[in-house]
């Protein structure tokens, strides 16, 4: 009889509970959108969104650094940055990156803040070692660079005399043994007389024309060894 009675009952159907979806995701709930900033500058970083609470409906969390007002309108080499009432933006000079000089060595070095160059940097590189920061441009220091080339011209005849007189030394051997040829003979008269107007370039204040180089016996010799030492 028992059996009977229950193949009479029905199991009774599952109710079906309407899907509840969490308090920020109902229809027509629309996160609030926040500005980040840097915590260090202000620097305006990047938009979101609110993150909500979940056991407080209606309420949204922002974190620290972030501000419900409308972002800045962005410049080139410009930065934004957050204003002391925190409802604003101020425009300041981004730098950053950049190649700057130093207007009083001409030295180079890459630029970290914000905010306009203070003075003594610019962001104009000089065109030589030579160039002096003159108002507000570069201009170039022609004496050091009168000077600069009658040190290297004093130079170049130093070298050139060395040479001169290695190749007199070993000629001169070759003659003092009698064991030079008449080319050999003639090269050491020419080495010599090539020394001897080497001397007499005056370099004690000017750089001498290319034009008053005296011709050695052998320029593509004299130019490969000057190379060497110069290299």
């Amino acid at each position: 009889m028992t059996d009977e009675l229950d193949d009479l009952i029905e199991a009774p159907t599952p109710l079906e509970l309407p899907e509840v979806l969490p308090w920020w995701q109902q229809p027509g709930i629309e996160p609030p959108v926040m500005c980040n900033v840097h915590r260090g500058t202000g620097e305006f970083l990047c938009l979101s969104e609110a993150d909500p609470s979940p056991l407080e409906p209606g309420v949204w969390l922002f974190p620290a650094y972030s501000y419900q007002i409308d972002p800045p309108e962005l410049q080139t080499g410009f930065a934004a940055l957050i204003n002391r009432d925190s409802n604003g933006w101020e425009l300041v000079a981004d730098h950053r990156g950049a190649t700057v000089y130093s207007t009083d060595t001409g030295e180079r070095r890459l630029w970290q803040a914000l905010g306009d160059l203070p003075e003594g940097y610019t962001l104009q590189a000089p065109a030589s070692e030579f160039d002096t920061w003159v108002g507000e441009q570069w201009v170039p220091d022609e004496a050091a660079m009168a000077e600069a080339a009658r040190q290297m011209a004093y130079h170049k005849q130093v070298l050139a005399n060395q040479y001169a007189t290695s190749r007199i030394s070993t000629l001169q051997d070759a003659v003092d043994l009698k064991m030079a040829s008449e080319a050999e003979a003639a090269a050491l008269t020419a080495w010599k007389a090539y020394r001897v107007e080497l001397s007499r370039l005056d370099i004690t204040t000017t750089a001498p024309a290319e034009d008053d180089w005296p011709s050695s016996p052998n320029d593509e010799a004299l130019a490969v060894w000057l190379a060497s030492q110069t290299a």
